[in-house]
């Protein structure tokens, strides 16, 4: 396995080369014991290329570094592990191999992918919030990429739910990046997720590292859902790599000349599915056997008629107070303490001054 280690660090010979030599010479450990003669013998290799695995194998420490490797809380499961995704070994670029904290996903489990703009409104916070929940809460695991909005949001409502969240990283999987969301690291963690990567633990995250991650994102769901995105968005390369991938792309509608939804417009104007309520995706994807009944956000609370009208005037778009005030009908000190009751009861939230949303 240390051989297989040292080959997942020959990044700059691309994952469909690597694999196609380890099947040619019978293993990493037989590639890593080759000479420069038999090396140029394979005809796969430019001069540049050879020189690079040459210096690799002088300056890499292989039984030091697999030593150090294994002090660590970190599985490493290269492409022919029989725990490598399936659903990886589909694509065309699947990662040479994988450096995973927790759990990878279920192959026997559905999975969709939930992604958007990392500045997303409050709007699309909830909304990726609620859908992440509703996924866990039938069961069906939830990929993402920890980014901040979208991304995190999807994460916190599959946890909420008590449900398996994944997180696919643009570095290290010991690395949390963005450092803000290390609350969903550790509980990802703490519970039967798991963070993942393709890049040797303790990578630091760069720009050209999160489109490579946005094929994994993609490959490993049945369904990837689009939030909120503006015309020049990761998501849209998320988007395309599921497209190319042959997976069903939803996008949520989002009004016209905001520049969060352009992005989903776009994809709809293109063919993507359209996600209008969570009734209809499930109906329409059939990715779960039996629907089931939502459930009232009120519950069992007993509310008061003015509490009850004021929720009423709530939605997920934020409403700022003077508006909901006109909408109910109710005086100021009325729709004041109806308020105070909702936010106590966690229906609604306030999310900047004098501005409210439903809570999910």
């Amino acid at each position: 396995m240390k051989y297989e280690f040292w080959m997942a660090t020959l990044y700059r010979l691309g994952n469909e080369k690597r694999r196609h030599v380890s099947e040619m010479t019978g293993g990493a450990k037989e590639f890593y014991h080759l000479s420069g003669r038999q090396l140029i013998n394979l005809c796969l290799f430019t001069k540049e290329e050879i020189s690079y695995i040459e210096k690799s194998r002088e300056a890499f420490d292989i039984e030091g570094e697999w030593k150090k490797f294994l002090k660590g809380d970190i599985q490493f499961i290269p492409w022919k592990s029989d725990s490598y995704p399936e659903r990886l070994l589909e694509i065309s670029d699947a990662p040479y191999a994988l450096f995973v904290k927790g759990n990878l996903p279920l192959e026997q489990k559905r999975s969709v992918a939930i992604v958007g703009a990392r500045d997303c409104s409050e709007y699309g916070r909830s909304i990726s919030r609620m859908i992440g929940k509703t996924m866990a809460e039938y069961d069906i695991q939830v990929i993402s990429g920890m980014a901040l909005g979208i991304d995190s949001a999807s994460h916190a409502g599959a946890l909420e739910a008590g449900g398996d969240t994944f997180a696919i990283l643009g570095g290290g999987c010991d690395v949390c990046y963005p450092r803000t969301s290390i609350n969903i690291y550790n509980n990802i963690l703490s519970g039967n997720g798991g963070v993942l990567s393709e890049f040797l633990p303790g990578t630091q995250p760069q720009p050209k590292f999160f489109p490579m991650r946005n094929r994994i994102i993609s490959a490993l769901a049945d369904i990837l859902i689009v939030v909120e995105a503006r015309e020049r968005s990761g998501s849209l390369i998320t988007a395309d790599c599921a497209l190319d991938q042959g997976k069903d792309v939803y996008a949520v509608p989002g009004r016209y000349l905001d520049p969060l939804s352009v992005g989903c417009n776009r994809l709809i104007e293109q063919g993507a599915g359209i996600f209008v309520d969570m009734n209809s995706f499930l109906k329409n994807t059939g990715i779960v056997n039996t629907a089931k009944k939502k459930k009232n956000p009120i519950g069992e609370i007993s509310l008061s008629r003015e509490a009850a009208c004021v929720y009423n005037c709530i939605d997920l778009d934020v409403k700022h107070l003077d508006v909901i005030t006109h909408e109910s009908g109710l005086d100021l000190l009325t729709v004041l303490d109806a308020l105070g009751t909702l936010k106590k009861y966690k229906l609604v939230q306030e999310t900047f001054q004098n501005y409210f949303c439903r809570k999910l």
